[in-house]
């Protein structure tokens, strides 16, 4: 089975469940064909994989094309130079968010090749244009199976996308099994004493994650607390300078920064050993159509979350919806009403059953060992259609 992976923005293996299911289709025999925009995000060779890197012109063109023109005809003139100048004859494709379930339905059109639709972002019409949607509505009709994280995210991409209800799958953003420990860790490579208790912020580090209002909340924290920064690209003190700045005489003491970028979403063993509290605060900003109502309705599409409860680590987080009530109900952390409150819950998260509770609510809800058959039943069930 040879599939075609469209995944515009290139973060492919920064994803838990783009991960996960690119191994599941691997470890099925399948041959994977992977189309994404070349950027600074890093991008492990793996056996099986064919990848289908793209440059900044043609990235240039394709945001005209998609996301400002939104004129059909000229969609329709770009795919179908990518169908015959670089891509095969696949058994399936797999279109990721909006600009990959597009191609992906073009593509359906001249080959009959049948596609899948993923999302991970949800573009609202309100924050975009009529025209915007329209694209993005007539891709999703022929989709034969659609991937969302929760019930509360289906009905808006639903409202949405008018997606066909009985075509969806429920896929929690999360890797598969317990993380592992690992003796090498971040903490030491950065020089974080041994007796400092740390508080970790993984992922993106811009505006919609409060990461500028968490660092001015540090200096009010318990003098055993330290907060350690991992952007996951790699681009931690190139993204704070401003941030950073006024913190100064924090930096090496209280924050620590690290610039490793993250290979390997599925082993992040040594950068999460000996934390103790993992921090995920989302705040919509509204500045574009990713920042607004696709984070007010963020569900359980937060890998961040995700990722810490899988190495057993209490979070601390703010009124994010769906999480905050899980949180709540399966005490595996504590919900604020903003960064200025973490210190007071702090010392509260080493306790050993919030530990156990994240461990348990990730083995029981998340893994994505507990979707796995039903992913690979779905994505292995398609038939080609008649052209």
């Amino acid at each position: 089975m040879r599939v075609l992976i469209i995944h515009i923005e290139g973060n492919s293996f920064n994803n838990p469940s783009m991960k996960e299911i690119m191994n599941l289709l691997l470890e099925k025999g399948c041959k994977i064909d992977l189309r994404y925009a070349k950027s600074h995000i890093p991008m492990p060779q793996y056996a099986g994989i064919r990848y289908l890197p793209f440059g900044a012109m043609i990235r240039i063109l394709k945001t005209i094309i998609f996301d400002l023109l939104c004129l059909r005809p000229l969609v329709l003139l770009s795919v179908i130079a990518e169908i015959y100048f670089c891509y095969r004859k696949y058994d399936l494709i797999i279109g990721v968010d909006r600009r990959g379930l597009i191609e992906a339905s073009v593509i359906n059109k001249f080959t009959g090749t049948p596609y899948a639709f993923i999302s991970f972002e949800i573009m609202f019409e309100g924050e975009t244009s009529v025209r915007y949607k329209s694209l993005e509505r007539e891709a999703s009709k022929g989709v034969t199976v659609w991937f969302v994280q929760d019930d509360f995210r289906a009905e808006q991409l639903q409202k949405e996308n008018g997606l066909d209800p009985h075509k969806k799958m429920l896929l929690p953003v999360a890797s598969a099994g317990i993380g592992r420990p690992n003796s090498v860790r971040l903490r030491d490579f950065l020089g974080v004493p041994i007796d400092k208790n740390v508080a970790i912020a993984i992922g993106s580090v811009f505006d919609w994650a409060m990461t500028r209002k968490i660092l001015e909340s540090v200096e009010g924290w318990p003098e055993d607390w330290v907060f350690v920064v991992h952007e996951r690209y790699g681009r931690t003190s190139e993204n704070l300078t401003e941030a950073l700045a006024p913190l100064r005489h924090l930096v090496g003491r209280k924050i620590f920064i690290s610039d490793a970028a993250t290979e390997d979403i599925g082993d992040l063993g040594g950068i999460l050993s000996g934390v103790s509290v993992g921090l995920a605060f989302y705040e919509p900003t509204y500045k574009d159509s990713h920042s607004g109502n696709n984070l007010k309705y963020l569900g359980l599409s937060s890998g961040k979350i995700s990722t810490y409860l899988r190495y057993g680590i209490p979070v601390v987080i703010n009124e994010i919806g769906l999480y905050a009530k899980e949180a709540r109900l399966h005490r595996f952390g504590f919900v604020v009403e903003c960064p200025q409150q973490i210190r007071h819950k702090l010392d509260n998260c080493l306790d050993d059953q919030l530990k156990r509770n994240a461990l348990d609510y990730f083995s029981r809800k998340l893994d994505f060992n507990l979707y796995r058959d039903r992913v690979w039943q779905s994505v292995s069930a398609v038939k080609p259609e008649c052209c």
